[in-house]
């Protein structure tokens, strides 16, 4: 019991100098990271004490922003492997290929830009490159954020080529956007593909998984799968002989069990992506194996494969193709799923390549003889390297060791994929929360320098990302409007429809600018113009002949009379 005449005031002071004293020692524990979320500094006197978190800066920056011992990857050995496998491949032959109708060479395949010949080109764009102008679409120069090439301006550099293409129209053009969770579920990508193919034509949603547990997650097309396992390159530990080494770009493999089927639904959630005609299945079948096919509801098909180690594929055409289902009847045990692609044979088709936590390097773990052999059948034109969030660290500026890296990931892509122009896109804006509220991530500027270094370093070309997101307010402005998560981080929907438009602006004046050098070029190649001139004969009864004088010349070169 109390006593109530007892002076507490000293036990009062001594409780409050404790207390205070617990928030000072507090205050001192540096800030915290969870979930990829920066936590704010626990200090209540702020107003009196100074933190200035970029005192263990140089320490940290004395440490490898990125770990690259589990991705080591002989670039010689993979050109080597390229090789090899394309010297075999034959993506038409009847032990690797099959078509709905049964005779494939009847089937478009998609062939590779580099098959097509420069005098094809010229004939083209003879009648197409006058129409090469989009400035009724494009925004002033101001707002957007150009494409720097660093791979030359001669007709052969790979972007050249496929500006090219574009302009010939009417050609098949492929993008493999490969990224993280920041595309995750067609984020941006299906904006992309949508306004790619308002003005260059095509449909279809493009490569899809045969079996993910992210397929719900995208909005684009409707995938329905049953009886499989599938796994992800990012648990390549934890997957299994002979699927880890079965892996594409994509980074998902599966495994069928008996019975094992799938359904993709065409959806209209975009604009063309009902304009599905041609649909590509792509699996490893190392045993015999019988798929049936039923298409749009109605006819089924049984394919036969006998067992092998090479990328097989069921190519399927029809006037549209609304919904496309596979059943394994036999050789489950065998069977590895790799997935699909829908287009519309011409025009432009765009694949999301995303993985999420992939800093880039995953790509370094899948198979190089798988990605040659698919990229026979159907060969990328463009290459879109979408990566950094996952590496970025507010208080780092040397990215140095990662750009490294980069440039691994570019020659990767070259030797996979020959003849696709790589398109580096730098870092995303990112803000955090810290004692001051919410701040940009001045890091995202240093990262995004090393990669356009890594980029001009291949000879590759590169698209500020940052500064695109900065030209529509910045990641404070995207969460503001509802295009970005309240992580500052991940944009939606809402945002990828802006970084989009601001990609596609940027192409398109790609587009444009190199249309108006193709005009340039054919005015210079013209033929000189020639006029014939008549002689009257001279008074001595010698005729001169006509003579034919080239109006391009100076009025001060001598003519010279023939007889």
């Amino acid at each position: 019991m109390t006593n109530p005449n007892e002076d507490y005031t000293l036990r009062g002071l001594l409780v409050t100098l404790a207390t205070l004293i617990v928030l000072v020692v507090v205050s001192f524990i540096p800030p915290l990271e969870a979930g990829g979320v920066s936590l704010r500094r626990a200090s209540v006197v702020s107003e009196l004490i100074s933190h200035s978190d970029n005192d263990a800066a140089p320490e940290n920056e004395a440490q490898p922003e990125i770990d690259v011992s589990e991705f080591e990857i002989d670039l010689e050995e993979v050109a080597d492997k390229v090789a090899q496998t394309t010297a075999v491949a034959s993506p038409t032959a009847a032990a690797t290929s099959a078509s709905w109708e049964g005779i494939f060479e009847e089937q478009p395949t998609g062939e590779s830009v580099n098959t097509l010949d420069v005098e094809d080109f010229d004939v083209a764009l003879s009648d197409s490159v006058a129409f090469a102008d989009y400035s009724d679409i494009l925004p002033t120069a101001e707002q957007i954020t150009p494409i720097e090439s660093f791979g030359g301006d001669d007709f052969s550099a790979p972007l050249n080529r496929l500006y090219e293409k574009l302009i010939a129209g009417k050609q098949s053009v492929r993008v493999a956007f490969m990224g993280d969770s920041f595309v995750e579920g067609d984020i941006l990508t299906a904006d992309l593909r949508e306004l790619m193919q308002d003005t260059f034509g095509g449909g279809g949603v493009g490569f899809a998984p045969m079996a993910s547990p992210f397929t719900g997650f995208r909005q684009t097309v409707k995938t329905t799968s049953k009886g499989w396992t599938p796994y992800n390159i990012m648990q390549r530990k934890s997957t299994p002989e002979p699927y880890v080494n079965d892996y594409f770009v994509s980074g998902w493999v599966a495994k069928a069990s008996s019975g094992a089927s799938v359904r993709w639904d065409m959806v209209d959630k975009r604009r063309h992506l009902q304009e599905c005609r041609r649909a590509r299945l792509m699996f490893v079948c190392r045993t015999d194996a019988d798929l049936r096919i039923r298409l749009n509801e109605g006819e089924e098909r049984i394919f036969n494969f006998e067992g092998g180690d090479a990328v097989r594929q069921i190519v399927v055409e029809d006037d549209r193709i609304s919904s496309l289902e596979l059943l394994v009847v036999s050789g489950a045990e065998g069977f590895t799923a790799l997935g699909a692609d829908f287009d519309s044979v011409d025009g432009v088709s765009v694949d999301n390549l995303s993985i999420r936590s992939n800093n880039g390097q995953a790509m370094f773990w899948s198979n190089p003889a798988i990605n040659a052999q698919i990229n026979t059948m159907r060969a990328y034109d463009l290459v879109i390297l979408q990566y950094g969030l996952n590496i970025m660290q507010a208080d780092r500026h040397d990215y140095s060791l990662y750009a490294q890296q980069v440039e691994k990931m570019i020659r990767f892509v070259e030797s996979c994929f020959p003849g696709a122009a790589v398109l580096v896109m730098g870092v995303s804006d990112r803000s955090q929360k810290n004692e001051q509220g919410i701040v940009p991530v001045e890091s995202a500027k240093d990262l995004s320098k090393w990669q356009r270094d890594a980029a001009e370093q291949c000879g590759a070309a590169f698209w500020n990302t940052y500064d695109a997101m900065q030209k529509l307010g910045g990641m404070s402005k995207f969460v503001d409007n509802g295009w970005a998560g309240k992580d500052y981080t991940h944009i939606n929907y809402a945002g990828g429809k802006q970084v989009a438009r601001a990609l596609y602006h940027a192409l398109l004046q790609g587009v444009q600018q190199y249309g108006e050098q193709l005009r340039e070029r054919m005015e210079r190649s013209k033929p000189v113009i020639t006029t014939p001139v008549e002689i009257a004969p001279l008074e001595n009864g010698v005729e001169i002949k006509p003579l034919a004088i080239d109006l391009a010349q100076s009025t001060d070169d001598k003519i010279i009379e023939t007889e």
